[in-house]
């Protein structure tokens, strides 16, 4: 699976399982997509924490409150798509992304699909 670093992968380990959304030790799929997307970068990681908890990810709060380049906007309607469709995004959106961030997009797809087993994150 692609991390953009390993404190990516840290930060996606670390608050899914704070959050509880791993069941049978399987990822949610929902979380693991957005989440995914969400810890990517510490920045990006900064700004969404106050709008992620075990009851849900307020996109659409933090899309209007964040402070985010065009690439990464298009990132977190993203993950808001994925999380629970609450974001509409145009697929012709994610060829804004650079190289990096549509690699980001399409593990998020594979996350949101597939219910992966935390030890394979690992």
């Amino acid at each position: 699976m692609f991390f953009k670093s390993t404190e990516h992968k840290e930060r996606l380990l670390t608050v899914i399982q704070e959050i509880g959304k791993v069941y049978s030790g399987k990822l949610d799929q929902e979380y693991a997509a957005a989440l995914y997307i969400l810890t990517a970068d510490m920045d990006t990681w900064e700004q969404a924490s106050n709008y992620v908890d075990r009851g849900g990810i307020d996109i659409p709060a933090l899309l209007e409150k964040g402070s985010f380049s065009g690439g990464y906007s298009v990132l977190i309607q993203l993950a808001g798509n994925l999380f629970n469709g609450q974001v509409h995004l145009d697929p012709v959106e994610l060829y804004r992304l650079d190289d990096n961030n549509f690699q980001v997009a399409l593990t998020a797809f594979q996350l949101r699909r597939y219910s992966h087993p935390l030890d394979e994150v690992n």
